[in-house]
Order: structure tokens, then sequence, then C-alpha cells
């Protein structure tokens, strides 16, 4: 079985609760933090974490998204802070606001926030500093995805010369994240089997894919995924492998956005 490397975090019985209404960013963050061996409880609105909190609070930290349907992030922080049964948790505020705006939630209650990027290396360290984990300072020196710069790295320009207009980029982006996200469904199989030929076919293709698109990011996390598979070092290709992820998650949401799609 092709593991997370046990650490000071993953051995620790961490529950999270993770209030966010929309289901892909649920799905992805999640994802990254089951991965981490972290039991998380998901919640899609500020009333079903309350609801949650009153029979259950035995979590050790809350994920806030703030735009929630309803009772808001910001509220739902302020009704979980006077409670005493669960106001010694700490909440991080799930993000994209400006740094004035991020005042404003550590002002409503919150402990900390998050950019709303998913970066693996970032979440970690997050939690880890809010639980007072030593989660170490892995891949320093490495590219990460957490700067907006480099988040969306596509040359439209380039895109648009290629497929003339964008109706029919709209159908090549389409066709991309069809079989973008049949290879990482893929992958993620190959790494829980630990099969290496398998990982390293599905690395090759995604990386062909990514360079046909311009996605260079996402070419670059595959690069080092394999990199690490071929040198045997597993903690860097289970960081490479959410490296993966968070570039093909990032590049959706910003390609959606983009292009007003709905992929």
């Amino acid at each position: 079985m092709y593991s997370p490397v046990a650490d000071e975090t993953s051995r620790e019985n961490i529950r999270i609760l993770v209030v966010e209404d929309v289901a892909f960013n649920l799905e992805i963050l999640t994802g990254i933090l089951t991965e981490r061996d972290w039991q998380c409880v998901a919640a899609t609105s500020g009333e079903d974490a309350l609801d949650i909190l009153v029979k259950d609070a035995d979590f050790q930290i809350i994920l806030m998204d703030i735009g929630l349907p309803g009772i808001d992030g910001l509220e739902t922080a302020r009704r979980i802070k006077n409670n005493p049964a669960c106001q010694a948790i700490p909440i991080i505020a799930l993000t994209a606001e400006t740094v004035a705006e991020r005042e404003r939630f550590l002002a409503a209650g919150f402990d900390g926030y998050l950019e709303k990027n998913f970066d693996p290396e970032l979440l970690f360290a997050t939690i880890a500093k809010h639980l007072h984990l030593d989660c170490g300072q892995r891949h320093k020196t490495e590219p990460t995805l957490s700067n907006e710069a480099t988040q969306f790295d596509l040359d439209f320009e380039t895109l648009l010369g290629s497929y003339a207009d964008e109706e029919n980029l709209c159908r090549i982006v389409r066709a991309f994240f069809a079989d973008t996200d049949k290879e990482l469904l893929l992958l993620g199989e190959a790494m829980a089997a630990g099969d290496q030929a398998a990982i390293l076919a599905c690395c090759h293709s995604l990386r062909g894919t990514a360079a046909i698109f311009t996605a260079g990011n996402l070419g670059l996390a595959a690069r080092e995924l394999k990199d690490s598979i071929l040198s045997g070092e597993k903690i860097a290709a289970e960081m490479a492998w959410h490296r993966v992820k968070g570039a093909h998650a990032l590049l959706q949401q910003a390609v959606s956005k983009r292009l007003n799609l709905t992929l």
C-alpha cells in the first residue's frame, strides 16, 4: 500500500469539521486532509455545522467557508465561540478576500485564515500551527502553487490562436478536463496501490496533455511526482501527488471563471 508516511500530525487522533457549501471545493479539501490520515466531518452550511456541534463537539479544528448559504461563516463562527462546549476549538476561515477583510474575520472570532487555493503545504502548516503540532518545513525551496500570479498559468493568447475563438476553446477545455479527470482517478488508484509503472504512465500522460494545453504548473507537478517515484522518495512523492491535485483543482477553478464554464 502506497500510503502517507506517518509523522507527528498523522499519529494524532485529529478530527476536523470542514464547513463548505461548494461540492468541488469540499471534495478537494477533505481529500487532501484524509490522505493525511486526519478524520473529516463535512457540513455544507452554517446550520449543519451548528447541528453537528450540538451532538458532537469533539473536533480539534474547524475549517469554515465565509460565503455560506443561510447563516454565513462569520455568524456561524460567532455562535460557535459563544457556546462554552466548543468555543475553544480553533476556527480557520477559508477565504479569497483582501487582507483588510481578513482582519475583520479575526475580529469576528476566527483564529486564523487560509487562502482558498488548498495548497497542501500551507494547509498542513496552518492546521499544525493552531494545533501546536510539529509538521516540519518540508520542501521549503520547492516551487509552490500558492502565489496568485502563478495559479493560472495558461497562455490564453496562444490557445485562442490555436483554436480560433472562445467557442472552440471551450470545447477543448471540456475535453482537457474530461481527460485529466480520468487520469487523476487512475493516478490516485496507482498511488494507493504503489503501482510504480502505472504512476509513471499517468505522469507521462498528464505532462503531455498539460504541455498541449499550456498548463505549466500541472506539468511541473507531474514531473516532480515522476522524479520522486523514480528516486524512491516516498515523502516527496506524496507531496508531489498533492501538488498535482492542487494544480489541477486551481486550473479548473480559474478556467471555469475565465470562460464562464461549469466543469
